[in-house]
């Protein structure tokens, strides 16, 4: 989750410029900065000394960051920055909110944050949806766009024993996130006239490692952008 949220968080500072309007460059500010933040606030936890800190954020490979797939393309146009957006938000949130009753309190703390967050940045995405959906050209790049992303944020939330095998045979806890990420989405379609497509189709993309929840190794391209820079270099 926290590769997740630094990718993301590279996604809205690459892009920020490409925004229709002041508004937006604010609001992708603001995702970014939260992305990162909520990234480092999971890194620290996971690891609190100094050194394996530094590891942890600047440290590893591209073979090494376990973001979702679904952020290693960029995006297309404004319709699949606003909707990919939304559904890494919608897809971490549906993982950090099975968080919130955990006994370590600095967990369910960071969990709550996230929600708070993730809130927010979900409005924003949303509020695009009314406004794309007004325009049947824009209606369409959305829809295109969804039919690419969705099956990559799906299969982000695993199978079991490593093999590709189908949503419905996955064990009981991600198939309970998968379900809570596909109702929360069908929703917030619903409500602009939308429909999810359809996920019938196995991704072909190379074996599943469920230790990193990823079928490849991180882009170079998208590595390069997203790595953590030395900050001696930057003296």
């Amino acid at each position: 989750m926290a590769d997740t949220k630094l990718v993301l968080g590279n996604w809205f500072a690459e892009c920020v410029m490409n925004g229709r309007s002041l508004p937006d460059f604010a609001a992708m500010l603001g995702m970014c900065t939260a992305s990162y933040g909520q990234t480092r606030a999971i890194y620290q936890h996971l690891s609190p000394g100094r050194d394996a800190y530094a590891q942890m954020e600047r440290g590893r490979g591209p073979d090494a960051i376990s973001s979702m797939e679904l952020l290693d393309v960029p995006p297309q146009n404004w319709e699949d920055l606003v909707l990919t957006a939304y559904l890494s938000e919608q897809a971490t949130w549906a993982m950090m909110s099975s968080l919130l009753d955990d006994p370590d309190r600095a967990v369910s703390a960071i969990a709550r944050k996230v929600g708070e967050e993730a809130y927010f940045h979900l409005k924003y995405a949303t509020g695009w949806f009314q406004v794309i959906r007004s325009e049947d050209e824009s209606s369409e790049r959305l829809m295109e766009a969804l039919a690419r992303r969705l099956p990559l944020a799906v299969d982000w939330f695993g199978h079991p024993d490593g093999d590709t095998a189908d949503v419905a045979e996955a064990s009981t806890s991600e198939r309970s996130r998968t379900q809570r990420f596909l109702r929360n989405v069908a929703q917030d379609l619903e409500r602009v006239g939308l429909q999810l497509p359809d996920l019938s189709q196995p991704l072909d993309r190379g074996e599943w490692d469920s230790s990193r929840r990823r079928r490849s190794d991180l882009p170079d391209g998208l590595f390069e952008i997203i790595r953590f820079k030395d900050p001696v270099y930057a003296h």
